[in-house]
């Protein structure tokens, strides 16, 4: 009897070894360990990936550009990137394809000190903008997503970057916001979150200007931070790109479940305490998109603010396809 119930378990370890073996591999690039990610990481806690029959090989990168490079050589399969990079790289004849629409917004408010906050809190929008003016902004990178927010919001209401306003590049970490803050570095932020939870857990300042939120308008409904192919991945491997779609539209359900998304979070970032990961939760539950779909109307919002030159023209229905979404 002994020697029957081994050769089940070592039968039963084989087969478990050879479907694994069988299961294919995906291989997905993101921007560092942002919050906004978060349909990643329930699809990998939840482990959907292994539900459709695939082994996920995730690799984080600092900065969008790293992730559209790894994505454009096929170095990956897929990657999340904002759709920023889609459209720079249309208007240079360069494409890829977003396919799943992680956020309809920014995933930045701008976080100013306490002081700067409460001399202009009940002032609009352009007075806000303007009272920015002489002041030092952290930004994580140059040429990154809080640095083109805050030039579309400094031209419109007639500030100059450079010159009206000294950027501060601080990186995604943040602790580095936190410490910047609380040292006097900067008067303002455009932060990825939780960055700016941490800030005003801390008491160093507040929300200024709520982009998460859609108080400004060039900053809503728009194709935002996406999942992103190749077109030749694509054309390839059209199964493997619809599982993959799925799994983030699953995800992304669970994800917008309040007790099931804000637990899978809190287990994904234990460094935040919880009250802060409830904030943060609750910030960029706001911007995550139910239905994952993108629109020409969309893009060319993104296209508006980034205020391209381009030197191909763009034709917005081939950088992005809803095709792959589930059928409701």
């Amino acid at each position: 009897m002994k020697a029957i119930k081994y050769a089940l378990c070592a039968l039963l370890a084989c087969c478990t070894f050879s479907q694994a073996l069988a299961a294919e591999v995906v291989r997905i690039a993101n921007i560092g360990r942002g919050y906004y990610a978060g349909p990643l990481y329930v699809a990998v806690n939840e482990k959907l990936f292994e539900k459709y029959g695939l082994t996920p090989e995730i690799t984080y990168v600092q900065g969008g550009p790293l992730v559209f490079q790894s994505i454009f050589t096929r170095q990956v399969d897929f990657g999340i990137v904002s759709f920023e990079h889609i459209l720079t790289a249309a208007s240079q004849g360069r494409r890829l394809v977003s396919i799943f629409n992680v956020t309809s917004r920014p995933i930045n408010n701008v976080i100013v000190s306490n002081k700067l906050y409460e001399e202009n809190k009940n002032k609009d929008i352009k007075d806000r903008v303007q009272s920015l003016k002489g002041k030092r902004i952290g930004v994580p990178s140059a040429g990154g997503s809080g640095e083109k927010i805050l030039t579309t919001l400094a031209k419109k209401y007639n500030l100059q970057i450079p010159g009206d306003i000294e950027l501060v590049y601080l990186g995604p970490d943040a602790t580095a916001y936190v410490g910047a803050f609380k040292n006097n570095m900067i008067d303002a932020a455009v932060p990825f979150e939780p960055a700016g939870v941490q800030v005003e857990k801390e008491k160093l300042g507040k929300i200024y200007i709520n982009l998460m939120s859609g108080e400004v308008d060039e900053f809503k409904d728009l194709n935002y931070m996406t999942l992103v192919s190749s077109p030749a991945t694509i054309a390839d491997k059209p199964e493997l790109t619809k599982k993959v779609v799925a799994i983030f539209a699953e995800a992304q359900t669970i994800l917008l479940n309040e007790n099931k998304g804000k637990a899978i979070m809190a287990k994904e970032f234990p460094n935040l305490a919880p009250d802060v990961n409830d904030r943060a939760y609750a910030v960029v539950k706001q911007i995550w998109s139910p239905t994952g779909r993108m629109s020409v109307e969309g893009g060319k919002k993104v296209f508006d603010y980034l205020q391209l030159t381009p030197e191909k023209q763009i034709d917005y229905s081939t950088t992005f396809t809803n095709e792959f979404l589930p059928k409701k």
